[in-house]
């Protein structure tokens, strides 16, 4: 639920009452700079470092500006110039620019780099476009936009898209992932708003059957057959997870039957994208819902709140199949939804989330079509419920306290 309100007055506090239950309440000061990164305007500043190196640099490490390399071997694709991130010690080195305040929220955005490498003895280095999130309270998150195989010989593209749900307080779009010491040349990168698919072109899916679970082995069955880690982590199963459906799920597919009791632990994690993963690419229709459903927990270690998402990888592009946060050993439903409207040639789902050395649980995970309009109308339901409810604000005077034409989002 979002809230929008503003003051005309001078005021020392604010005071909410919400006559409903809340998990956690957030408020933000509203921007009032008018549309960002709106129509074709790339969100990128110096996109093709016509301007030299301005509006970038270096993530640990060091970036140079080029108009040819190797004795005239290489020159960049288009335009005049391209950049590289050298001296790289690690492979989360690369180079960024702070997009902060130029995104906008629930607005899908395309993304376009075109790249290669450069070093002796490798032809051939995986490249990712990482988005880096940080929200107010300090928490960190990456998102992987696109990742490829990129060459020493040509220049390839990279594409891929991304869409914000919160208020991040910081932004930063950077390129990482070779080896130590490999280069990563750049010649451009572009953030625009992704083209809408025009409604003719979305067709209603016939003879599709609701409720069928496509995820393999979703009951640990047979141990982690169908399952494989993502990264260099261990998967493995445990037993005593909830029987019970988590409640959004039931709330769609009605008379179901009891889940096994049996999670995957993921152990040996060292970074936070790293869990149990499966490929779904020949089990998905284009064009229908999908709900996500899932139960979650984790170890012990984390020091603070931990964010647990479940991702899918379609073709490289990175879709959120819902999140949970929270800060304790109990189990936690998951659960979201997705569309795919493009006929891909891989698709990957996978769980993530906490902060690297934090164990893992994974509980029921499943995926199944749903009516949209059936969908629909429950959800607005949901919403109604929430809407129908009363809030009271509070405001106390202060003459000192500079918040006049202030606007607060909640």
């Amino acid at each position: 639920m979002e809230i929008l309100f503003s003051s005309l007055a001078l005021v020392s506090a604010v005071i909410l009452h919400l006559g409903l239950f809340a998990e956690s309440i957030s408020v933000y000061q509203a921007t009032d700079t008018g549309p960002v990164g709106a129509g074709d305007d790339n969100v990128i500043l110096n996109p093709r470092f016509e301007d030299g190196l301005n509006n970038w640099s270096g993530k640990g490490c060091k970036i140079e500006l080029h108009e040819s390399m190797e004795d005239g071997k290489i020159f960049p694709q288009s335009g005049k110039f391209f950049a590289s991130a050298t001296n790289r010690t690690e492979i989360w080195n690369g180079i960024e620019q702070d997009i902060t305040g130029r995104v906008q929220r629930k607005v899908a955005y395309q993304v376009t780099a075109v790249v290669r490498i450069h070093v002796d003895n490798v032809t051939s280095a995986g490249v990712q476009i990482t988005l880096w999130l940080q929200e107010p309270d300090f928490r960190e998150q990456y998102i992987a936009i696109a990742n490829s195989q990129v060459t020493d010989k040509d220049w390839v593209q990279l594409q891929g898209e991304f869409l914000l749900n919160g208020f991040p307080s910081r932004l930063v779009i950077y390129l990482e992932g070779p080896s130590p010491g490999t280069d990563i040349l750049v010649n451009s990168l572009v953030v625009k708003r992704a083209e809408k698919i025009p409604a003719s072109a979305r067709p209603i899916s016939k003879n599709a059957t609701f409720g069928g679970n496509i995820i393999e082995n979703s009951y640990l069955d047979d141990g982690t057959t169908g399952w494989f880690p993502l990264g260099n982590c261990a998967l493995s199963v445990g037993t005593g997870s909830p029987h019970v459906l988590p409640p959004m799920a039931r709330d769609s597919l009605g008379t179901y039957e009891s889940l096994s009791g049996r999670y995957i632990i993921v152990t040996n994690r060292s970074d936070s994208w790293m869990g149990p993963a499966q490929m779904i690419t020949d089990k998905l229709k284009l064009y229908l819902t999908y709900q996500v459903s899932a139960w979650v927990r984790i170890g012990p270690g984390a020091t603070g709140p931990q964010i647990v998402n479940v991702a899918l990888s379609v073709d490289s592009q990175w879709i959120n199949g819902g999140e949970v946060e929270f800060n304790d050993d109990k189990w936690h439903e998951i659960g979201g939804s997705f569309r795919i409207e493009k006929q891909p040639s891989n698709v990957m789902v996978y769980v993530q989330g906490p902060a690297s050395g934090v164990d893992l649980l994974v509980s029921g995970l499943q995926i199944f079509p749903v009516n949209r309009q059936v969908r629909f109308k429950y959800l607005k339901k949901q919403i109604d419920k929430i809407r129908k409810r009363d809030i009271i604000l509070k405001f106390s005077r202060l003459e000192s306290s500079n918040t006049v034409r202030n606007s607060v989002k909640v």
